[in-house]
This record gives structure tokens, sequence and C-alpha cells, in this order.
């Protein structure tokens, strides 16, 4: 305990800025380098032990020599000042990122040493929060010695009642420094727990394999340490010996109320303390602040005088002017911080950009690595060992109109597919919508004050009637064509109804025809009969006449039968009567 109070007097004591009784340490006459800005303990600490304050006196003069040693010659502070130039464009995006080697070769430019990249924010899973959620790569700062090194990292965000906190790593290394991503959750462990490693580094794959956790350290109940503020802001850091980049996801849950009132939610991660050994992180383990350059420091001064977070401590005060398609372009805290551009990958992180090196944390030139050849810094000159950005919670909706092909007239009440919510679902994934699949939605007429439209399709300028949820309103557009009026039809004339065909009488079926009677054979005569007379008489008595058609009934057999049996009576009759005459 009485080391944690030292420490946290000393702490306490170089932080807070509103002391000001600030002793700048001069630079030699070659001067034109960065300061460290060491301050007095405020009034309040008198009653401190002695020892303390020996110890804070002492670390003051530490932090004299080495800036009075920081001075880079004329020759090094423009060629470094020319070097910075160089690698950013026109456009203020850096040209290059890779290595970069000065005069004397013994600075290994390996890119960036911190990343923080910002992912969509989404409602927890029972929508009573918001998650902000974050991407941090780092990697430490060391050299071939093994000697001075910058292995910590300290996350910071807005102090935000009854927020919660998550860290998972993401990105490991082997023990040959191949990445290897994973997803383990990390637990939470306070800076003052007796049962705390040190270091709390980040475990390797083969670590994780072996069933080893991750740590993240926090500062609960610990007041007055370099940097902790926690009225208003809140801190975890973690520590590394890697040579490569890792990888945390930091995710913050505050509650919906909160969220309400802002826009963007910002994360600051910083290397904070340069040690002597790797793997240290703090005065009693020899190493020194980074917070005591005023060009690292995360506060500042605001206009009243007081020390300031900006929008790190105030998330409303961030506006639009801070952002640029949903990631920071300039620091929301002390505008000495430089922001380095996102590139979705944790296995390397780029150069800032937009370096003026009249305000950078120029590492390399500050402690004057270039004055050591015998030693390999791998370092760069082109990153200020911080960053920042924001998540934000991106809010959509889905409307549906329906209008008269080639007009604005609506033929009904706009219909609302989605209402208003997070893009992103709890997974973290786009939210789709389908308008297609409702025939409510998606009527194939509508019939307005008796006229009938036909839907013909979506409009020229109408969102797809299936997708992903956006920013803003998604607008899908129906258009109708009015059903023509049909032509009119003529009154047909009447068609006069045909009479009734009377039905055939029928046929009466015909009398059975009876057999004729014979005819009986004729007496046979005594004397020959004169053919000539009996031709006369035959013709006398009946006449050849031409035959008639047989139109007579089933009975002119027996008629004809009769007529002959009388004819041969008769020809009897004159025979009979020729004969008397003759006598």
């Amino acid at each position: 305990m009485k080391k944690l109070t030292k420490l946290g007097l000393v702490s306490f004591s170089i932080f807070v800025l509103n002391a000001y009784s600030q002793t700048v340490v001069k630079a030699d006459e070659n001067g034109g380098t960065d300061t460290p800005v060491a301050l007095a303990s405020s009034t309040d600490q008198t009653n401190s032990s002695s020892s303390s304050t020996s110890s804070a006196n002492a670390q003051q003069n530490e932090n004299s020599t080495v800036a009075s040693n920081a001075t880079p010659t004329t020759e090094e502070a423009t060629s470094t000042s020319s070097t910075v130039n160089s690698s950013v464009s026109e456009n203020g995006r850096e040209s290059d990122t890779r290595a970069v080697a000065p005069k004397n070769g013994n600075i290994i430019d390996e890119g960036g040493y911190v990343n923080v990249e910002g992912q969509p924010a989404h409602y927890s899973e029972d929508g009573k929060s918001v998650v902000y959620n974050y991407t941090v790569a780092y990697k430490a700062m060391h050299s071939s010695d093994h000697g001075q090194s910058v292995s910590d990292l300290e996350i910071r965000f807005p102090n935000i009642p009854n927020a919660k906190v998550d860290f998972t790593l993401v990105g490991t290394r082997d023990e040959k420094e191949n990445p290897v991503s994973v997803n383990v959750p990390m637990k939470k462990i306070n800076y003052d727990d007796e049962n705390r490693p040190a270091p709390t580094v980040i475990p390797r794959a083969e670590e994780l394999a072996a069933g080893k956790t991750p740590l993240v350290v926090g500062y609960e109940g610990i007041p007055g340490l370099v940097g902790i503020e926690f009225d208003k802001v809140t801190t975890y850091t973690i520590y590394t010996l890697f040579a490569k980049s890792q990888a945390v996801r930091v995710s913050i849950a505050i509650p919906l109320e909160e969220a309400k009132k802002i826009k963007y939610f910002p994360l600051d991660a910083r290397m904070d303390w340069k040690s002597s050994q790797e793997g240290g992180g703090s005065y009693e383990e020899g190493s020194q602040s980074l917070q005591e350059y005023h060009n690292h420091v995360v506060g500042f001064l605001g206009s009243d005088g007081n020390p300031s977070y900006g929008g790190l401590e105030n998330p409303a005060l961030i506006d639009d002017s801070y952002v640029q398609n949903g990631h920071l372009i300039k620091s929301v805290a002390n505008p000495s911080t430089y922001i380095t551009p996102n590139n979705g990958d944790w296995t390397t992180i780029p150069h800032d950009t937009n370096i003026n090196p009249e305000t950078f944390f120029n590492y390399v030139k500050i402690f004057t690595l270039h004055r050591n050849p015998n030693i390999s810094y791998y370092a760069s000159e082109f990153e200020d060992m911080a960053d920042q950005d924001v998540s934000a919670l991106n809010y959509g909706d889905v409307v549906v109109d329906y209008v008269v092909k080639g007009t604005n007239q609506s033929l009904k009440p706009t219909y609302t597919d989605t209402p208003k919510t997070s893009i992103y679902g709890s997974d973290g994934k786009l939210v789709t919508y389908n308008i297609g699949e409702d025939i409510n939605e998606r009527p194939s007429s509508i019939t307005v004050d008796g006229q009938k439209y036909n839907l013909v399709g979506v409009s020229s300028t109408s969102a797809p009637e299936t997708g992903q949820l956006k920013e803003g309103t998604t607008h899908v557009v129906y258009e109708y064509e009015k059903e023509p009026d049909p032509e009119p039809t003529p009154d047909p004339k009447p068609t006069p109804t045909p009479a009734p065909t009377p039905s055939p009488d029928p046929t009466p079926n015909p009398e059975p025809t009876p057999d004729p009677k014979p005819t009986p054979n004729p007496e046979p005569a005594s004397k020959p009969v004169q053919p000539e007379k009996i031709q006369s008489s035959e013709q006398k008595s009946a006449p050849e006449k031409a035959q008639l058609p047989n139109t007579g009934t089933s009975d002119s057999p027996s008629a004809m039968n009769l007529l002959a049996i009388l004819a041969g009576i008769l020809g009897l009759s004159l025979f009979k009567k020729s004969k008397k005459s003759e006598s």
C-alpha cells in the first residue's frame, strides 16, 4: 500500500495540469526539439512523506536529463523534418509506408504502432443499451538489445454512468511472430490486485492453446495515477512483448437514454510508458511517462484554464466536422494527436497522416535514437504512438409510396415497412428488408374513386424491393397505370325466334299383303279358236291402252285376276254365239 500511495502521489503531481507551476526544460543551443514538461507538486500535497517528494523530484530530474540530451543536431533535425514532409502526399495521405532508413541506418521503420478502427454500433439483444465497437491494433516499440521499449497501451473512453465494457483478443502471434486470428474473451483485473501478474502481457497462440487467459488492467478505485481521471474518462491498459502487431476488440454498452444524447462515441488509445526494459509500465519499474510531453498528453487546457479531454470527456461535442465516412479525421481531445488511417487489417498498421512536424510527437527525434548507431531501433518517425476513432449508431428506415406512373400523384398513404432502427443487428451484420413478400405492401391494383389502377413496377428512381438497410431512409416507389375505360358495345339486334318445326306424322306400318288366290286352269276348248276373230273380238272388247304406272294399293293383283276371269267368260260366250250363227 505504501508503494501504491507513493505511485499515486507522484503520478498525480505530474498529470494535474491546473497546478501550472511548470518548469519547461530548455533545450541546448542547437534547440528546436520537443521537450517534456515537468510539473511541480500541487500545494495540497505538502503533507506528503519526504520519500514521495524525493522520488518525484528525482523523476523530474531524470526527465530533465533526458530532455537536455534529446536535442538532435541541426542536420538531424532538418533531415527528420524533410523526411516527414516527404512522406505525406499533396492530398494529406501518406505516399509510402515502407521502412525508412535514415543516414546512420539504425532506425528501422516497420509501420505504425497504434490503430483504432471504429466499427458500427448496434442495439443490445434486450434493446436497452447501445453497444459501440472498436478494433484496436498495436505493437511495441523495441530495440535490438531488448532495452529501450514502449510496450503498454492505454485505452480511454468517456466515463458514462452504468456503462459496461468487454475486451476480446482477436489477433495474436505465435512463437515465430506469425499472425493468428483468435476470438478469446479477456479478463479484467484491477491494477492493485495482488494476484496481477507482472508483466501482464498478451499471450501468444501457443499459450492460449494451453489455456492461458489474456488480461486487461483496470484502475477502479485508484485515483491520482498519471492520465487517470475517473470522473471524466475510463482507462484500461494492455501490455505486450510482441515485435509485431496484435489486436483486441473493445465493446462498450451504454444505456439507451444516454446513447440518445450523442451521435458519435470516441475511443483513444496511446502508448504511455518509455521503459529501459521490455514489459515495463510504471515509475516503480523505472519507466518514464510519455504523458509528460505536451504533444502526447491526452488532455489539454480548456478555454477556462482547466484541464479538459474535449470530446473524449463529453461525446456530445463531437459533430460531423470531426468525421468523414464514419471515421475521425482529427483529434477530439489534444489536437496534437494525429489520426492513423484505417485499413481493416490488424496485421499491419499504417503511418499517421497530415503530419505537422511542429506539433507532431516524434519519438525518434525526442529521444535522439540516431545518436546510438550501435543499437537498432524498430521505430517510426511518422507515428505518434496514439490514435482515436469513433463508433456510431446509424439509423435507417424503409418507406413505400404508390404513385401514378410518370407523376408524383399518390394513390394511397405512404407505408412504413421498417420503422427507424439501427441498420446493424446485434450480430454486427446489416439488417435486411423485403417488401415484395407481402401483398399488402405490394398490391397488384389500387382503386381510387371507382377508378382502378394496375401495378406496373418500381420507378426508375426507386430503391430495390429487397436489400440491406442504410443510414437514412430507403424509399421504394411503386408505379401504377390507370386501367382504360372499355369501349361501348352497341346493343345487339334481337334475333327472331324461329317457328318450331312440326314433327312429321308417323308413317303407318304397311298391312301385310295377302297371298294371291290361285288362278283356276281354264277348261280345255273343244275347237280351236280362230285367231283373227278372237283377236278382233279382243280388240273390240279390250283395246290396248298405255299402261298406267302402278299407283294402286296392295289390292290391284286381285282386281286383275277378277278381270281376267270375266274376260274369259265373255270369250266363251262369244264363241258359243258364233257357233250358233254358223249353224
